[in-house]
């Protein structure tokens, strides 16, 4: 018995525009209609995490450190507004006293109101500023 291919890859060409179009294969293999894609800057890679729906959330705290009392009071944060499944996450500390944090994530399965998450995102300790914003859609 052979097994299953655990990845599966073309070779596409990059252009400008905003659409991207994907190997039938993928397509089906994918079966979402929407897929959010993250260009991660240092490293000039590309992601793309298929979505349901089009409304994707990104948000940005900056920090004054990365501490684990930080990272208690996000995970006790994301556990009250019932936020389980975050598509991407990202951080970097420029030096001891700054920091930033950034993740996606559908805001589906939210189960308190955007604007109530923005507010105790903003009251974690630490926290200098919260950005949460609707990530753009492309025109087709």
């Amino acid at each position: 018995m052979t097994e299953p291919d655990m990845t599966h890859a073309r070779v596409l060409r990059i252009k400008k525009g905003d659409s991207i179009t994907l190997p039938s294969e993928f397509v089906d293999l994918i079966g979402k209609k929407y897929g959010l894609a993250i260009m991660v800057v240092k490293d000039q890679n590309i992601k793309l995490y298929p979505v349901e729906s089009d409304r994707v959330l990104y948000l940005r705290l900056e920090i004054d450190k990365l501490s684990k009392s930080f990272l208690e009071e996000l995970t006790l944060t994301f556990e009250k507004a019932g936020l389980e499944d975050i598509l991407f996450t990202s951080g970097i500390c420029q030096d001891a006293d700054h920091c930033y944090y950034e993740c996606y994530f559908t805001p589906d399965q939210l189960e308190v109101a955007v604007d109530d998450f923005a507010s105790d995102l903003s009251s974690i300790t630490g926290v200098r500023k919260a950005v949460l914003r609707e990530v753009p859609v492309s025109s087709d």
